[in-house]
């Protein structure tokens, strides 16, 4: 009965610390063009819970659940930006999943790479490096500018153990919608294992 209610008290601790997370990353995250619709909710999706039913609810069932979300949308303040979603999601023993990122605006390479590549920083996923932010930078500038503007773009970029994959796409407006997801991962773009360091290990 003592381990099982020490199990229950440590998964509960992981939620805990997963909402904490993601609160402290949605202040941190800078991007003053847009006002979130929602004030941060503690209670992920899909769940709904009364306000007078959030202590049980955290005792209960926060401990055992498979998967949940954390959503945000933004109203944009400035008219070159036209919207922006934001997904962090969570898996089974309240494992990080992914941080999927998209924003629709009109074209402009430097303030989306600025953007993304800060929430990918201020996210803290594993093993991230402060020198990780330049390159990841100057990658989704090349891929948001790359021409013409009306083809789709898609690429895959690994900095250790993070792995992200970007899209841009025309909108009917003549703007964009970029993606950016950001996963953690044990294997390299080729598939090989990687190191403590997160450095590829070639095939003997």
């Amino acid at each position: 009965m003592l381990r099982r209610r020490r199990q229950h008290d440590e998964l509960r601790a992981k939620f805990v610390a997963n909402r904490e997370r993601v609160r402290s990353w949605l202040e941190t995250w800078e991007i003053p063009e847009v006002v979130w619709t929602d004030e941060f909710n503690e209670i992920p999706s899909p769940w709904v819970v009364l306000e007078r039913d959030r202590e049980s609810w955290l005792k209960r069932h926060a401990p055992f659940m498979d998967a949940y979300d954390w959503m945000f949308f933004g109203r944009p303040l400035t008219p070159g930006v036209r919207e922006v979603r934001v997904r962090w999601q969570f898996g089974a023993a309240h494992r990080f999943e992914e941080l999927d990122l998209t924003i629709v605006s009109v074209c402009d390479p430097a303030y989306l790479a600025e953007k993304l590549t800060l929430a990918v920083h201020r996210a803290r996923l594993k093993g991230w490096r402060d020198e990780d932010a330049q390159p990841l930078h100057q990658w989704l500038v090349e891929g948001v500018r790359t021409t013409p503007l009306n083809n789709a773009v898609r690429g895959s970029k690994r900095s250790g153990f993070v792995l992200l994959n970007f899209t841009r796409f025309p909108t009917s407006d003549g703007d964009v919608s970029v993606q950016l997801t950001a996963v953690e991962t044990d294997r390299a773009l080729d598939g090989s294992p990687l190191d403590g360091d997160g450095i590829s290990i070639p095939d003997q």
